[in-house]
């Protein structure tokens, strides 16, 4: 009888457990979005692992979602792919910054890019916009993405995620069109789910 209530105690205990660490993982993967009184429709710019970006396209918002992956990073090679992904216009978007020169193993070497200002129209970048079905390969005539702050996210004294934490902003021409991409910023978590290192 006391073999039987202590493995029932076992497993029940094992239950929560694991029902805690997923919902400890889920919280974490959740965007929390608090709109910026001046730049309405955009998210305030914060460093708290928001998971949460913003920028205008021509005063129009693109902004991450709740029920989208706000960031993949990819790194390829000497590459590394950082990925904006949610809605504009009331479409799936996304916005490719391709950086060369930056090849971290692993979520954790992200902070290479703390405090580090890179030129949008300078030859190691490459930028992608998707819109829809619709793919542009952006030629960039002034901008810049400042990765302003890299930190660890600690939980129970366990390294959790890499928050990075930025502003960007540039013009372009999209659709024949002059286009400023304007009050970019990002406050984003990233680990073993959105992190991503090809060898070739």
């Amino acid at each position: 009888m006391k073999t039987y209530i202590h493995l029932t105690l076992i497993v029940i205990l094992s239950f929560l457990l694991f029902g805690c660490y997923n919902e400890k993982d889920f919280e974490l993967n959740q965007s929390v979005f608090i709109e910026d009184s001046l730049y309405p429709e955009l998210p305030i710019y914060s460093e708290w692992g928001y998971n949460t970006f913003g920028v205008y396209i021509d005063r129009k918002p693109f902004v991450s979602r709740e029920y989208i992956t706000p960031v993949k990073v990819i790194v390829k090679s000497d590459t590394l792919h950082f990925n904006l992904n949610g809605t504009f216009n009331g479409k799936q978007t996304s916005l490719k910054f391709s950086i060369k020169g930056y090849s971290p193993n692993n979520h954790d070497e992200l902070s290479v890019l703390n405090d580090v200002r890179i030129n949008l129209s300078g030859e190691n970048v490459e930028t992608y916009f998707t819109n829809g079905d619709t793919t542009y390969h952006l030629d960039i005539l002034d901008g810049e993405i400042h990765f302003k702050k890299f930190q660890k996210l600690m939980v129970d004294k366990e390294f959790m995620k890499s928050i990075l934490s930025g502003t960007f902003k540039f013009r372009t021409v999209l659709n024949n069109e002059p286009t400023a991409f304007a009050n970019g910023r990002f406050d984003l978590g990233i680990g073993y789910d959105n992190f991503f290192k090809f060898n070739n």
